[in-house]
């Protein structure tokens, strides 16, 4: 993603575009009549040279950014997130061609399976101070799911969202750290937004986000000097270990 004056640019494989474009619009919209999150708009889409623009939110800061600040109003913005994802879920609606599911892990019941977001977590979700709007942004898939599905069980985007809340914290705050918090609003106002959430249905795909867990740790470990990607990994397994009891409690 790079950024020009007003316009937030990012370049790529024109049908992976494609799909993000019409996701991010048609998302747009939803936001826009419930009232409870704001898309920025798509400006342009250039299929021939694999370019695609939105507009740039000045002002905005990202919900883990909030945390990292132990900023009051991330609990309450965790639970907006999930009201926010239980209407995506009920109300985006892809055509046919642009339907591409998750792995068999992540495929449930009709009820379970909706459109999805593909990266809902704390980067992607920011406030803007302006407006003091919700904002959802990158409506493209994880590079860890490979970017093209659109598709499968409504508790990936859930589980990907809470799980992400115990990668964020910086080694300095280890010991002071308290993602289960707003983990656990977040899931609850989801909850609260929808009737097709079922605690027996969501444990099923805990051992599968545990292995995903585990996979983005190794990930971003790469991604790291030595020195880091050690200091890294063992935060994270102490991390890991409070996830699996937080999760627990669902399974």
């Amino acid at each position: 993603m790079e950024f020009v004056g007003s316009i937030a640019r990012k370049t790529g494989e024109p049908s992976v575009l494609a799909v993000e474009a019409a996701k991010t619009k048609l998302a747009h919209k939803i936001g826009k009549e419930s009232g409870l999150f704001y898309v920025p708009k798509v400006v342009r889409f250039d299929s021939k040279a694999g370019v695609l623009e939105f507009e740039r939110m000045e002002g905005l800061v990202t919900l883990q950014q909030l945390i990292i600040d132990r900023d009051p109003r991330s609990r309450e913005l965790s639970q907006k997130a999930g009201r926010a994802l239980a209407v995506i879920h009920e109300k985006l609606v892809l055509p046919d061609e642009m339907k591409y599911e998750l792995p068999p892990e992540w495929m449930g019941t009709d009820d379970d399976n909706v459109f999805i977001h593909g990266d809902f977590n704390c980067i992607n979700v920011g406030f803007h101070e302006t407006t003091e709007r919700l904002v959802i942004l990158d409506w493209s898939t994880a590079p860890l799911m490979g970017r093209t599905p659109t598709f499968g069980s409504r508790y990936f985007d859930v589980l990907w969202f809470a799980s992400y809340m115990f990668r964020v914290v910086s080694n300095i705050r280890l010991l002071n750290w308290d993602p289960e918090r707003t983990a656990k609003a977040f899931l609850e106002a989801y909850a609260e937004g929808t009737s097709k959430m079922n605690i027996d249905n969501l444990k099923y795909y805990l051992p599968s986000i545990r292995r995903l867990q585990r996979e983005n740790i190794m990930y971003l470990a790469r991604r790291r000097t030595r020195i880091r990607a050690l200091a890294y990994i063992l935060s994270q397994v102490f991390m890991y270990g409070r996830l699996r009891l937080f999760l627990g409690n669902y399974g």
